[in-house]
């Protein structure tokens, strides 16, 4: 399992990519290198926040760069210089207070 943290404080549990993920996301979701993100199928809203990479301390670090709100059936194309995905449930980065310019880790446990 994977914990999503930021300044030592766990915002979420980091979920595993499956088939069906949005209808019953709980926690996080961090999508590599995204092509394209989409949900035709899905009924839900959905936070997201596009990444960069930044190395601090010789750890390697994801950096917000932007953030925004996908409704129901929208397809959402990818940023240039985005490392990531980062995909949670409506209202979550409210609750995480997550803004841009924030720096989060993905620390195994």
């Amino acid at each position: 399992m994977s914990w999503l943290l930021r300044d030592g404080d766990v915002l979420a549990a980091i979920e595993p990519r499956r088939r069906g993920w949005a209808g019953s996301l709980q926690g996080a979701l961090v999508i590599q290198r995204p092509a394209l993100l989409q949900t035709v199928t899905v009924r839900a809203s959905l936070d997201v926040a596009w990444c960069g990479s930044t190395n601090q301390d010789g750890q390697d670090r994801l950096e917000v760069r932007r953030i925004g709100a996908l409704g129901p059936y929208r397809l959402v194309l990818p940023q240039l210089g985005s490392r990531c995905l980062l995909v949670a449930s409506r209202g979550s980065f409210d609750r995480w207070r997550l803004r841009i310019g924030d720096r989060l880790e993905i620390r195994q446990v």
